[in-house]
């Protein structure tokens, strides 16, 4: 394995190919414990935990996953037509580094959006075959009946799938419903709730698995997952 050199280490943190990462050394842009590194051929024993670059200290992890609080009127694409992409919310490296959406929310959704760079990762939070189930707290056009949520509890057929999908859970709490799936189909929720009868107005994605949309996050704010959350999903 070639030896972890500053301008390697720049480049697996997306700050560009390792000339243009050699060229952030000799700007004097790049500093570790508040000394000023010139040279971009030094070799680190060990990956430091984090670095300087342009005065913003930033880890130096080349493993994205990320949890962010989307906000409403927002693209999960790279090449977002009609709105702002969610992509433009995050650091420009992030995309050098190949970061991708944990399945989507529509842009009239909002709430609990995690990103990778890891397809392993990526492929086993989005398979339905890992269990893991999605809750969003929705509110609806009309009132909530019984006899829609014991019909959803069963199976509704939508359009163009070939097999029933159902709420696994169900809770009313005040003037929202809580539902949670297992799959991540188009629309899903909202088509779900259309087949009995009942129009989705509002949908926010609260949790994905154990993981919970943190609190602290203000819509378009992100932060890491922890290790714990990480191995939670994996």
């Amino acid at each position: 394995m070639p030896a972890l050199t500053l301008e390697r280490l720049l480049a697996s943190m997306g700050y560009g190919s390792r000339k243009e990462s050699r060229a952030l050394v000799r700007m004097g842009l790049v500093e570790l414990d508040g000394n000023v590194l010139e040279d971009p051929f030094m070799e680190f024993a060990e990956r430091p935990e984090s670095i300087t670059v342009n005065g913003e200290e930033v880890p130096t992890v080349d493993k994205l996953y990320v949890m962010m609080h989307k906000p409403l009127d927002v693209e999960c694409s790279h090449n977002a037509r009609d709105h702002q992409s969610v992509f433009s919310l995050l650091p420009d490296r992030f995309t050098a580094m190949g970061i991708q959406t944990v399945g989507r929310l529509d842009a009239d959704s909002e709430g609990l959006l995690l990103l990778s760079n890891q397809g392993d990762f990526i492929h086993k939070v989005e398979s339905p075959k890992k269990g893991l189930l999605k809750r969003y707290r929705v509110t609806l056009a009309r009132e909530f009946t019984e006899a829609q949520k014991q019909e959803l509890l069963k199976g509704v057929m939508l359009k163009g799938e070939r097999r029933e999908v159902l709420a696994r859970e169900i809770e009313v709490e005040g003037d929202s419903v809580i539902v949670a799936i297992g799959e991540g189909l188009y629309h899903q929720v909202r088509r779900m709730f259309a087949a009995v009868g009942n129009h989705v107005e509002t949908l926010e994605r609260i949790s994905i698995g154990p993981v919970q949309l943190d609190a602290s996050l203000g819509r378009g704010g992100w932060r890491f997952l922890t290790d714990e959350e990480v191995s939670s999903l994996s």
